[in-house]
C-alpha cells in the first residue's frame, strides 16, 4: 500500500473497528488491530519516502494514538504541526497526547495488561458484584505485576479515580 488514500482508508477502517472514543483511549478491539498495524506500517514507510508530507504525519499520529503508542504519536503530531498550519484542534490534541503519555507512564502497565485487567474485572464483577474495594484488582495484580510495583500501581489507579473495582473499570479503563 503506497497510496496515501489507501492508507487513509485502512486507518479509518481500523478506527471504526477500534471501539474507542475520542478521548481517554483504551486498547483497540482485536478486529481493529490488523487494520491499524497495516496502516501504521504503510504510513511509516510513506513518511520515510515523503518526510515533508504533513497529512501523512497526521495520519501516522492517529494510527499510533489508536494503538496507544503515545510517544510515537506525539512525535508524529509534532512533525505534522511543524510542516503544516498550526490548527487549534491539533494543538489541543498535542497537549492531550502529552497528558495521556504522562498518565500512561504513571500507570506503568502496557495496553495489553490494561485490557487483561479489564476482562478480569468484568468477569469478576458480573459474577460477584462490587464490594467497593480493590479485591479483584489486587488479585489480578498478584498474578500479573511484580510485587514491588503493586503499591505504586494501586496509587496510580486511585489517582485516576479507581478506588474500587467498578471504579477502575469506569474511571481508569474506560
Amino acid at each position: 500500500m503506497d497510496n496515501l488514500l489507501d492508507l487513509r482508508i485502512e486507518l479509518i477502517t481500523g478506527q471504526k473497528l477500534a471501539m474507542q472514543g475520542s478521548y481517554q483511549r483504551r486498547a483497540p478491539s482485536k478486529k481493529a488491530i490488523p487494520h491499524l498495524l497495516v496502516a501504521r506500517k504503510g504510513l511509516k514507510d510513506y513518511v520515510n519516502q515523503y518526510p515533508t508530507n504533513a497529512l501523512a504525519w497526521q495520519l501516522l499520529w492517529e494510527a499510533e494514538e489508536y494503538l496507544l503508542n503515545y510517544n510515537e504519536a506525539l512525535t508524529a503530531l509534532q512533525n505534522a504541526l511543524s510542516l503544516g498550519e498550526k490548527d487549534k484542534k491539533l494543538l489541543k490534541r498535542l497537549a492531550m497526547l502529552t497528558e495521556y503519555g504522562n498518565q500512561w507512564k504513571e500507570l506503568g502497565i502496557t495496553s495489553e495488561q490494561l485490557k487483561s485487567l479489564e476482562i478480569y474485572l468484568q468477569e469478576k464483577l458480573e459474577s460477584y458484584g462490587c464490594n467497593h474495594t480493590l479485591i479483584y484488582t489486587r488479585e489480578w495484580l498478584d498474578i500479573n505485576v511484580l510485587r514491588n510495583k503493586k503499591s505504586k500501581l494501586v496509587k496510580a489507579l486511585q489517582n485516576h479515580g479507581g478506588f474500587c473495582d467498578c471504579e477502575v473499570l469506569m474511571n481508569v479503563i474506560d
